[in-house]
């Protein structure tokens, strides 16, 4: 894999901010080792250790002759289109190459929770477990180099109408991600990488499994949950992906030593609030370096908080402009030649912007994109609900509260159980679909909605049943 060419991205077009200058790679960065496509060929005495899970290491050559394994299988069963959902990062790579080298399309779904992956039933052959991926027979790795343009990789996310939105990917849209990275940040060294964050995400999978195997550096396998089960494995020169949900909970735990300090920790799903940033920094040693991105679009601009409001640095490569909303349109690499209009409003500066918010009802909640309309549709499909309002309550903390017109049975189990308890009752109806971060935290029940002029609801209206709530 070349260099990109940058200056086939920027168009001839007055009103467009390309990336600045001063984020170009350092000089002396080390250059990307491996190209993702033919990265299994010619593998079968490759010792160097691709993953580790715990103190085993697991060497390239293994996972050529497991993905190859695998291959097989999914040739011989006939499978077309797989939706992988291992929670272990190394099976979870394993699926992903086995499967692509079989023939398949692969689908990611955004989260495992039954719900989600009951919607998407009809969309695939087979459902790829860590159960599945644990005993795959090992075979001969004569693996061919992939099709590195074919979208043979599937993402969804929350649409603004609520309907999962699927977003094809090819491995050189993340080829090309992993290069801007690898010249930005690839210069410190190669230890691990660990995370906080799933891979079923772009921004985990990119930053944690793709950067890694295109550096030829090793990722964990875990997943940690807590900070105290990363930080006793952390080891030197590590990388650890993050998010401002775990970021946010640093509180009480005792700084590293210099020696054990981490050379870079990423955050990225939502902008993390700055006392977070300084507290994430007195812990680990190292200001968290933020990621301004999408599925769509991946990995679009960066930043370091030195003060409050700290703007957006487009990465290298890039370029934007706004609509007249104010929306930001973004020419990207990771996405092709076209403009793609996304739903942030952005006021543009010198090399980047400042985030303003989102045009549509899709907001993040610890990190995790939540469609405003999904959630009041499936409060509407409970028997207990004639007619619901969702919103985001204004602070640092994001919280969805909801306004429920209950149902003739809704209200008998309101004045049954009260109001606290016929909430929790709402928040298991929402379980199978909805993680409890995404739910709402806070409840109003009402006889009628609040609507303005033609019966359109605002949600300043819905967000003054809440005011003065804690």
């Amino acid at each position: 894999m070349g260099p990109l060419d940058r200056a086939d991205l920027l168009p001839a077009d007055g009103n467009l901010v390309p990336g600045r200058a001063g984020l170009a790679a350092p000089p002396q960065v080390a250059r990307l080792t491996q190209a993702l496509s033919p990265l299994l060929r010619d593998r079968r005495q490759d010792a160097r250790p691709v993953a580790f899970r715990g103190e085993e290491g697991i060497s390239y050559a293994r996972f050529a002759a497991e993905a190859a394994g695998l291959a097989a299988q999914a040739r011989s069963s006939g499978w077309g289109r797989a939706a992988l959902v291992a929670k272990d990062s190394y099976s979870f790579a394993l699926g992903l190459y086995g499967l692509m080298h079989g023939g398949c399309e692969v689908l990611v779904p955004p989260n495992h929770l039954p719900g989600t992956l009951e919607a998407m039933r009809g969309s695939f052959d087979l459902l790829v477990e860590d159960s599945l991926l644990r005993d795959v027979s090992r075979q001969d790795p004569c693996l061919e180099p992939l099709d590195a343009s074919a979208s043979n990789l599937v993402f969804f996310t929350s649409g603004s109408t609520g309907t999962p939105k699927r977003v094809p990917k090819t491995l050189a849209m993340f080829e090309r991600e992993a290069l801007t990275l690898h010249e930005m940040w690839g210069q410190d060294g190669g230890g691990s990488v660990f995370s906080t964050v799933p891979h079923q995400h772009v921004y985990g999978l990119s930053f944690k499994i793709m950067w890694s195997l295109a550096a030829g550096r090793p990722f964990r396998a875990e997943t940690h949950e807590i900070w105290e089960t990363l930080l006793a494995a952390l080891t030197p020169a590590a990388t650890i992906v993050s998010s401002p949900a775990h970021l946010a909970r640093m509180a009480g735990l005792t700084p590293l030593s210099p020696d054990r300090r981490p050379s870079h920790v990423f955050s990225a799903g939502a902008p993390l609030a700055y006392k977070a940033a300084f507290e994430a920094e007195r812990v680990l040693g190292v200001r968290p370096t933020e990621i301004f991105g999408s599925t769509e679009t991946g990995a679009i601009a960066t930043r370091q908080q030195q003060g409050e409001d700290e703007p957006w640095q487009l990465l290298p490569g890039l370029a934007m402009r706004c609509n007249e909303e104010g929306r930001l349109n973004l020419l990207s690499p990771y996405v092709g030649k076209d403009w793609v209009e996304t739903a942030d409003l952005v006021a543009p500066i010198a090399g980047g912007f400042r985030w303003l918010g989102r045009a549509d009802r899709v907001v993040k909640i610890e990190g995790r994109r939540v469609s405003l309309n999904a959630v009041e549709q499936a409060l509407l499909d409970l028997p207990w609900v004639t007619a619901a309002a969702v919103a985001l309550l204004p602070g640092e903390t994001c919280r969805l509260a909801a306004a429920i017109v209950p149902s003739v049975e809704g209200q008998e189990r309101l004045v049954t159980l009260g109001k606290f308890r016929f909430g929790r009752l709402l928040r298991m109806g929402l379980a199978e679909t909805f993680d409890p971060a995404s739910a709402p935290r806070l409840w109003r029940f009402v006889e009628a909605l609040p609507s303005a002029e033609l019966g359109k609801r605002r949600e300043a209206d819905v967000l003054k049943l809440f005011e003065g709530a804690p």
